[in-house]
């Protein structure tokens, strides 16, 4: 059957010579793997081209439900990034999201909301000129809404212990290990109170976004199994140093 979609590139590995496997989020069926022949060497830089993380394309695809992988039998961008691309410091947050979503994106079945989610804070992150330092901690918290754990709103100075496990802040230290305290509490509560209009409205310095990047990954180990190690938080964390 041939239908068309949306997708959002999440990577993409040499299959052979000349082809790749892709691994793309689409809006109709969920996240797909797509055998795509031709794409390497200088006579395919478009294809090469469409196939960067974070991509946004429109797609029409042989779709075959029992197949493991599935064809491509046109593909383009819907949305084409003008500063990703050349910006380093932009370029970073995307290939960070990308790794975060190829570990957390498992299901093969439509999410028209997260997928709009995603597709709005991909356009938002290209097209913003400055204060964006806080995007990554914003979309994550953003994106653990859609994923089902999503914290409580409920810091006060009584209640400033932030239990990860249970996702909510508690008045006195928990019983198990895997909770954080003030002042780091404080800013992870800030920051779920921004949304991509308001990014500056927090100000961190280098160790402090270091340090809520790092829970916030923590975070989602506790509710996401087999989420691994994040390696581009290295890259990330030494440009907005």
């Amino acid at each position: 059957m041939i239908t068309k979609t949306s997708g959002i590139v999440l990577r993409q590995i040499k299959y052979s010579e000349s082809s790749v496997i892709a691994h793309i989020y689409t809006e109709r069926f969920g996240r797909l793997s797509f055998l795509i022949n031709g794409t390497r060497g200088r006579k395919n830089a478009r294809s090469i081209k469409l196939l960067q993380p974070l991509s946004i394309l429109t797609m029409e695809v042989y779709m075959k439900p029992s197949r493991e992988l599935q064809r491509v039998k046109e593909m383009g961008f819907l949305f084409p990034y003008s500063q990703i691309p050349f910006c380093p410091e932009k370029n970073a947050i995307a290939l960070f999201i990308a790794e975060v979503l190829y570990k957390t994106l498992r299901e093969q079945e439509p999410n028209t909301t997260l997928f709009e989610f995603l597709c709005n804070s991909l356009q938002i992150l290209d097209i913003r000129e400055k204060c964006f330092a806080n995007f990554h901690l914003v979309f994550l918290m953003n994106l653990s809404k859609h994923l089902g754990f999503y914290p409580v709103d409920n810091f006060s100075e009584s209640a400033s212990v932030f239990d990860m496990l249970n996702g909510k802040f508690v008045t006195g230290e928990p019983s198990h290990p895997n909770y954080v305290r003030l002042p780091l509490s404080r800013l992870f509560a800030g920051i779920r109170t921004l949304n991509y209009e308001s990014l500056e409205n927090i100000r961190l310095n280098s160790a402090q976004r270091v340090q809520l990047l790092e829970m916030l990954i923590d975070y989602y180990r506790l509710h996401l199994e087999n989420l691994g190690d994040i390696n581009s938080i290295k890259v990330l964390s030494k440009l907005f140093h």
